[in-house]
């Protein structure tokens, strides 16, 4: 399967998270399955705000789920996130 072109999705470099299990703060980087320490006291909002291009709620979903379920799935695209989101306004 060719590799999408996570670029034009829209997909940040890098984004920071909270881990779901043990609440430290960790880096997903684009394109890399699973997650890197951050090694910081610093909140995942405080380190993506200071990012050049700070990442959108959906950016962030979609690097979640691509570094979790695969970069080529729907869900490693942050417009999926924003047509869900859309769907909870309606």
């Amino acid at each position: 399967m060719p590799q999408p072109d996570l670029d034009a999705r829209g997909l940040p470099p890098i984004c920071y998270i909270r881990h779901p299990t043990s609440g430290e703060t960790v880096a997903i980087l684009r394109n890399e399955d699973g997650y890197r320490p951050a090694q910081t006291l610093c909140s995942p909002e405080c380190l993506n705000a200071k990012l050049s291009a700070p990442p959108t709620e959906a950016q962030i979903s979609a690097m979640k789920h691509g570094s979790l379920m695969g970069w080529a799935t729907p869900g490693a695209d942050p417009a999926f996130w924003a047509r869900l989101r859309g769907a909870d306004h309606r």
